[in-house]
C-alpha cells in the first residue's frame, strides 16, 4: 500500500465547490461515503463520534493485520477528507453542545433509526427550529415510514431485498451476492445526490429540508433494465454469469482467460456484429480462426450490411471455444492493443495492483499520497473521482483519529475554553485526544 505517487494531500489546492459550508456527519458504514463525497468536494465535514470512537472503526482489513480503532482501513477509505470529534449525544451536554454546531453548519448526516433523533430532542423538526434553512438526510435500510421501517438491515439485507443479488450469478445455480459493500455505496451515493438537490433548491429558496434515503430502493434502483423489462414483457432476466442478459436470453461471454491473466470483450470479442470480418482476420492471422474464416461464417456473423438475428446456442458455443483457445495464447496487453488496432473494445481485467501501476492512471495523477503522521508513514488512496477545472475534488487530509478535532471544533469553533472542555472529558462528554495508534 505505500508506493510512489503523484498527487500528495496536503498540497492545498483551490476550495472546492462546497467549501463555504459544513456538514455534521453522525452516520455508521452505511452512509459514510455520504459524507466522503461531500467532503470531497470542499465541504467542512465533522465526523461526529460517541466516546471511545465510532464501532466503524474495527471493521476489518487493519494497517499491518493489527486490529485497532486507528488503523482499519475501510475507517481510512469512508472518512478521508473529514475533522473528527466525540460527544455523547445522550448526555444534555453533549445535545446542546450538538444544537450549537447545527446553528453553525449547514448539512446533517444520520443514519439512526426512523424516530431515534427525535426520540433525543434531534429530530429533523427540532434541529431545523434551530437552522431552518438546514438539509437533514437520513438514510435506513427502508426509510422513513412504511411497514419495514423500523426493521435492520445490512448491506447483504439490502442488496437481497433491492433484487440485486438475484440478478448475480451463473444461470440455473443460486444467485451470488456482489462483492464490496455496493448496497450500501448506492445507498450513500444517491443520498449525496438528495443532499445536493436539496441543497440546490434552497440556494434558490432558502429553505430547507429532509431527505430520505432508503437502502433498498437503492438497491432497487441499480438494477439497469431488469424492472422494466419485468413491467413491460413479464419476463424475470436470467443470471447472465459471465455474460449479460438481453431480451430474455444470454448473449456471449464476457470474460476469457488470457496467458497472464483476464481480458473482457464485448459481443464475442467482436467476431458478431460489425466488426465481424477484421475481428476473423486478427485471429486468422494468429492461426487461431478455425473455421470461422470461411464464407459461410463470414456471411453469418457479420453485420455491417443489416441487422443479424441472435445466433443459435450452438453457434454461440462455438465461438467462444474459438475464443478461449485464442485468448490463452496471449498477454493481456497484446490483446487489449491490437483488439483496440481494429477498433474492438477489449480490455484486461485489472487486479488491484495493475491499477495502482497502470501507466494510464499515473499519466493523469490520479493516485494521491496522504501523510499518516501519527504512524510515520504516508499511503496511496484513489485519488478524484471526477475533475472539476474551477473548483477541483482533492483528498485534503487522511481519516480523523478519535478525537482529534475536539479543541479545534468545540474550542475554536464554540468558544469553549479549556476549563470547559476539560469539564465535559471528566463527565465523559467528549473525549480529548488523538486515538493514538
Amino acid at each position: 500500500m505505500i508506493a510512489a505517487a503523484h498527487t500528495h494531500a496536503g498540497d492545498v489546492p483551490a476550495p472546492g465547490a462546497l467549501a463555504p459550508f459544513r456538514v455534521l456527519d453522525l452516520t455508521n458504514e452505511l452512509g459514510q461515503l455520504c459524507g466522503r463525497v461531500l467532503a470531497d468536494l470542499g465541504a467542512d465535514v465533522i465526523k461526529v463520534e460517541p466516546p471511545g470512537g465510532d464501532p466503524s472503526r474495527w471493521i476489518a482489513p487493519f494497517y499491518r493485520d493489527e486490529p485497532h480503532p486507528e488503523r482499519s482501513l475501510h475507517w481510512w477509505m469512508f472518512n478521508a477528507n473529514k475533522r473528527g470529534i466525540t460527544l455523547d449525544l445522550t448526555h444534555d451536554d453533549g445535545r446542546a453542545l450538538f444544537l450549537e454546531l447545527v446553528r453553525r453548519s449547514d448539512f446533517v448526516l444520520e443514519t439512526s433509526p426512523p424516530g431515534a433523533m427525535a426520540a433525543l430532542g434531534l429530530g429533523y423538526d427540532d434541529l431545523a427550529a434551530v437552522r431552518p434553512s438546514l438539509v437533514m438526510t437520513s438514510i435506513t435500510p427502508f426509510g422513513q415510514d412504511g411497514p419495514y421501517a423500523q426493521w435492520k438491515a445490512s448491506d447483504l439485507i439490502g442488496a437481497a431485498m433491492g433484487g440485486q443479488i438475484m440478478l448475480n450469478g451463473e444461470l440455473g445455480r443460486e444467485p451470488l451476492r456482489p462483492t464490496m459493500s455496493q448496497a450500501y455505496a448506492h445507498a450513500a451515493i444517491q443520498a449525496a445526490v438528495g443532499t445536493l438537490i436539496a441543497h440546490f433548491h434552497r440556494t434558490r429558496s432558502g429553505e430547507g429540508q429532509h431527505v430520505d434515503a432508503s437502502l433498498e430502493e437503492a438497491a432497487a434502483t441499480w438494477l439497469d433494465n431488469a424492472a422494466p423489462f419485468w413491467d413491460l414483457v413479464r419476463v424475470n432476466l436470467p443470471r447472465p454469469g459471465n455474460g449479460r442478459s438481453t431480451g430474455g436470453r444470454l448473449s456471449g461471454k464476457y470474460v476469457y482467460e488470457a496467458a497472464d491473466g483476464y481480458v473482457a470483450a464485448l459481443s464475442y470479442g467482436g467476431l458478431f456484429g460489425l466488426n465481424a470480418r477484421q475481428t476473423i482476420a486478427w485471429l486468422d492471422a494468429h492461426g487461431a480462426a478455425a473455421d470461422l474464416a470461411s464464407e459461410e461464417w463470414l456471411e453469418k456473423l457479420d453485420a455491417s450490411r443489416g441487422v443479424r438475428p441472435p445466433l443459435s446456442d450452438a453457434d454461440a458455443h462455438h465461438l467462444v471455444e474459438v475464443l478461449e483457445a485464442f485468448c490463452r495464447r496471449l498477454p493481456r496487453a497484446q490483446l487489449m492493443r491490437e483488439a483496440q488496432a481494429i477498433r474492438n473494445g477489449w480490455a484486461p481485467v485489472h487486479t488491484p495492483r495493475d491499477l495502482l501501476e497502470h501507466e494510464h492512471l499515473r499519466a493523469r495523477d490520479y493516485w494521491t499520497e496522504v501523510a499518516h503522521p501519527e504512524l510515520g508513514a504516508s499511503f496511496v488512496y484513489p485519488g478524484p473521482w471526477a475533475r472539476l477545472g474551477a473548483t477541483p475534488i482533492a483528498l485534503r487530509r487522511r481519516a480523523p483519529l478519535i478525537g482529534e478535532h475536539n479543541d479545534e471544533v468545540l474550542g475554536a469553533l464554540l468558544g469553549l475554553d479549556e476549563a470547559r472542555l476539560e469539564a465535559l472529558a471528566a463527565a465523559d462528554v467528549i473525549e480529548r485526544r488523538g486515538g493514538g495508534a
